[in-house]
């Protein structure tokens, strides 16, 4: 097997920027700068953390004077990102970080990290630290995009938001039409997504499953991937288990394990590329929002499932509404009695972090420690799980059942919560 070669990664970085349509605007410089300021800044950023720091490209925008954007590269997916980030020289995503840490004491500086050589299977991360500030914001998605879509990015407000939100939508409303013609049933269609964006949080599954030559090859990958990643993650008592009862419908399911004859059909493998481009790419630009659980309500909206169960999910604006008006803190212990697909956590993690200045300690303990919910639906339960594993929970403190058991009780008792948000499932009954 041929070594992978750096130089080819960085080749991809170079093509592209070079044939942006803004190419005449911007200046590309690499290992080094003509300019005394950037050259200054970096004086003490080598990844070694001796001597100056020397990123694979530096490009600078012609009218953008605060701006620079700073690349690093590696040949390897798996060398794309240290769990901590504090391995510099050996990951892509750590290096980049160490280089924006000088840069923005005299920038606001874009952050791109790149991995792989091939152009069709490449991990791309992309963060933004403002000037003068020590935290960095990962935003945008997992592809190159152009200058002019860095610079509209950049200046996004909520509008934008908003815009991509429904984009995510319409993709939602496809994405249900395509599982349809594979005949996967409203209630598991949620559970396939989630499943999908789990396994593609591991570093191999992401490298190899494009490669791999059958769908049932593919099958059998996603749903080991799925165990593996949950039994990673420290679950407590049976929860694994319980889990992949609930995803065990992938490996049976025949539209998902044999190949399909109609070419109008998504093929798994297509559908693994979309839900990474589509949906992974909004959690990486928004995070900390409740993507499973408008997917959920979407797909339903197609069916009657949902008559019957009283389900009342709810929507993001309201969720992040009741974070903000009970001040939330990052001391705080947070509670949900009835969960759903966890949209209160997920905002309530989403203000906590805000509040912890880029302290990574402290972020890991509201992820692990200050998170808890309850949640009754067995069919919704295993998404408020994979929601919170999501969005970095690895303890994923999400108790399937009755809130009103006495042992549940306890155990949450025992976690001392100071905050509370409720938005029970009800259903009104009609009068004779």
């Amino acid at each position: 097997m041929s070594r992978l070669n750096e130089r080819d990664t960085e080749n991809i970085v170079r093509q592209h920027f070079y044939k942006d349509k803004l190419f005449a605007k911007i200046t590309i410089e690499e290992q080094s700068s003509n300019n005394p300021k950037i050259t200054k800044l970096l004086k003490d950023a080598s990844k070694t953390s001796s001597g100056i720091g020397k990123p694979e490209f530096l490009i600078s925008i012609d009218d953008e004077e605060d701006l620079l954007i700073v690349i690093e590269c590696k040949a390897d997916i798996l060398n794309h990102e240290s769990e901590n980030r504090n391995q510099f020289a050996g990951y892509a995503v750590d290096g980049v970080l160490r280089y924006s840490s000088y840069l923005s004491k005299g920038y606001n500086v874009l952050s791109l990290a790149v991995s792989g050589v091939e152009k069709d299977n490449i991990k791309i991360s992309y963060f933004i630290q403002k000037k003068g500030q020590d935290i960095t914001e990962q935003i945008f998605g997992n592809k190159l995009i152009s200058i002019d879509d860095i610079l509209s990015g950049l200046k996004q407000d909520d509008a934008k938001r908003n815009e991509k939100y429904e984009e995510l939508l319409d993709y939602s409303k496809i994405l249900n039409e395509q599982l349809h013609k594979l005949k996967i049933k409203e209630d598991k269609r949620s559970l396939l997504v989630s499943g999908i964006l789990i396994a593609l949080k591991n570093k191999d599954f992401y490298r190899s499953y494009s490669g791999l030559s059958s769908n049932k090859m593919l099958v059998e990958a996603l749903v080991s991937t799925i165990k593996e990643q949950l039994k990673d993650e420290d679950l407590q008592g049976n929860k694994v288990e319980r889990l992949m009862e609930n995803y065990s419908f992938i490996k049976s399911h025949p539209s998902l394990i044999h190949k399909n004859k109609d070419k109008k059909t998504k093929s798994l493998k297509d559908l693994v590329d979309e839900i990474d481009n589509n949906i992974n790419g909004y959690s990486r630009t928004y995070k900390y929002y409740d993507v499973l659980g408008q997917f959920y309500i979407e797909f339903l909206r197609y069916s009657n499932a949902d008559k019957g169960l009283g389900i009342v999910l709810t929507p993001p604006h309201i969720t992040e509404f009741f974070a903000d008006i009970v001040d939330i803190q990052y001391a705080d212990v947070v509670f949900d009695n009835c969960t759903g697909t966890g949209g209160f956590l997920v905002s309530a993690m989403k203000k906590m972090i805000e509040k912890c200045g880029g302290d990574l300690s402290q972020e890991n303990n509201i992820k692990h420690h200050r998170l808890y919910g309850i949640e009754y639906q067995p069919e919704i339960y295993p998404l408020a799980v994979s929601n919170m594993f999501l969005h970095g929970d690895g303890k994923s403190n999400i108790v399937g059942g009755s809130c009103f058991d006495n042992d549940t009780i306890k155990k949450i008792k025992e976690k001392k919560p100071t905050v509370g948000f409720l938005n029970p499932p009800y259903k009104s009954e009609k009068t004779i």
